[in-house]
């Protein structure tokens, strides 16, 4: 197994960085229409940068979440109309609550929905909390915190938080096929390189159905002259994608690192913890004495997979390939067959950090977080969303971002109807930190409200923003969707 160095093995402690004020505005409706793909700005957020996409829930109303942290102040659930006609807040995270959700929201089954989440830190009053599980009602009644994983200690040269259940989750829930939920943690565990793990929507039944495997220090401790160099796990680490629970009982993810050449895996396990299988390994990245480092197949799957529904799964890549740019990938995982369907080239999109949406018309969907071209063809580094059928072929750099209409987007997109999208930028937009954007493939566009917190007579048409909504924020330093875009 080829060792690494300790500049490339990925910190898991957190680092916080702070943004400030954040605000949710109204979504008013469209006034003209174009003859090719438009984005529009509905949502622009004031020092604060979101890190997760809106979920579609019950009549149409997105929900969301913001990530904040103050002495009276940690999260913040939201319900944004699709006709513009009003944002809500739902709940205001308390920090005893939890805080740094990275991880969006999930809309749960049943006649009565609930909401699941996770946040990256827990309670402010447990010392190095490791985050949470929580529920909240879509009416934002009755916030739950489900799990509350355990305290961690920072161990070794590499600072990884170890600790019994698993420590900083920074993607999505996904439901299981009987009804528990799923998730990932970033790192702790008893090797501080993540865990994948289970738990029932009233909080009980808690498991870790996978802990990745420890990083191999023996060389680093004991002999001075290769004291650089460690080993990673076999099997992954730094999981920070969301699952995809299969038909088979299986769930598929993918680890961001580690593996047999550091640059990541494709992994399953069954939804009891058995039959834990590494199903690829990402292909070693070579550098170039100048240039991106590339490989065959892409490295650093930092999104989770989507189902294909025709028997395959498809995933990105966010770095790697010819170009050294990322890739779009199908995996088999009957026939165990890898296929290449993209290699970005920068100038169309360059590391791609979000998963991928099956759209309507079975294309698939996604977002890069840089790359792109400005109006008059030079290249940009704002990102874009783009489209490719599932045979590879027909791929379309759809938009490019201009920093002025958002920057780094990310997150799996919101699929309204059959020409409409909804998703999220990490920076950029009026008010600087990122914006919740709506794109039309028929050009038509609508006005949000960007005045990045200012009082204006222009703002009716909307709904109004209460007060709660100015909150700050600090994110984990170590989010995938920041530190894999970047």
């Amino acid at each position: 197994m080829p060792p690494m160095t300790c500049s490339q093995a990925p910190a898991a402690a957190p680092h916080a960085r702070g943004w400030l004020m954040a605000l949710l505005a109204a979504w008013p409706a469209v006034t003209h229409a174009q003859s090719s793909p438009a984005v529009s700005s509905l949502v622009a957020f004031s020092g604060s940068q979101p890190a997760s996409a809106p979920v579609l829930g019950p009549g149409g109303a997105l929900y969301g979440i913001t990530s904040v942290v103050s002495v009276v102040a940690g999260g913040l659930i939201y319900r944004l109309e699709p006709t513009g006609s009003a944002v809500e807040t739902l709940y205001q995270l308390k920090v005893s609550d939890g805080y740094g959700a990275v991880g969006g929201l999930l809309l749960g089954s049943g006649p009565d929905p609930v909401l699941f989440g996770t946040t990256t830190f827990g309670s402010s009053q447990q010392a190095s909390s490791g985050g949470t599980v929580f529920s909240v009602k879509t009416d934002g009644k009755d916030f739950t915190v489900l799990h509350a994983f355990a305290s961690y200690a920072v161990a070794n040269d590499l600072e990884q938080p170890i600790n019994t259940d698993g420590a900083l989750p920074q993607s999505e829930l996904v439901e299981g096929n009987d009804g528990f939920l799923y998730g990932v943690t970033s790192a702790g565990g008893p090797n501080g390189t993540g865990v994948v793990f289970k738990v029932s929507r009233d909080g009980t039944g808690f498991a870790v159905l996978h802990a990745f495997g420890p990083v191999d220090l023996s060389d680093h401790d004991n002999d001075p002259a290769t004291a650089a160099i460690v080993v990673p796990p076999i099997d992954g680490m730094s999981p920070t994608g969301t699952l995809l629970a299969g038909a088979d009982d299986y769930l598929y993810g993918t680890a961001a690192a580690g593996g047999a050449n550091n640059t990541g895996t494709i992994f399953r396990v069954r939804s009891d913890g058995s039959d834990f299988e590494v199903l690829h390994t990402f292909p070693a990245l070579v550098t170039p004495t100048t240039g991106v480092a590339t490989n065959t197949g892409g490295a650093t799957p930092a999104a989770g997979l989507t189902d294909g529904q025709d028997s395959r799964h498809y995933g990105v890549a966010s770095v790697g390939g010819n170009a050294g740019y990322g890739t779009v990938f199908a995996f088999d995982s009957v026939g165990r067959v890898f296929t290449v369907l993209h290699d970005f080239d920068f100038n169309k999109g360059a590391r791609p950090t979000g998963e991928l949406l099956l759209g309507a018309d079975g294309k698939l969907y996604g977002t890069t977080a840089s790359g792109g071209t400005n109006a008059s063809g030079t290249a940009t580094q704002f990102g874009t969303v783009f489209s490719i059928a599932r045979d590879g072929t027909g791929f379309t750099s759809l938009y490019s971002f201009q920093n002025t209409d958002g920057s780094g987007p990310t997150g799996k997109m919101v699929q309204l109807d059959e020409s409409t999208f909804v998703g999220m930028t990490t920076a950029g937009g009026n008010c600087g930190q990122g914006t919740v954007f709506r794109l039309s493939l028929t050009g038509a566009t609508v006005t949000g409200v960007t005045n990045c917190g200012r009082s204006s007579n222009n703002d009716s048409g909307g709904g109004g923003i209460a007060p709660a909504l100015l909150l700050l924020l600090a994110v984990a330093g170590v989010a995938r969707r920041v530190r894999a875009g970047r």
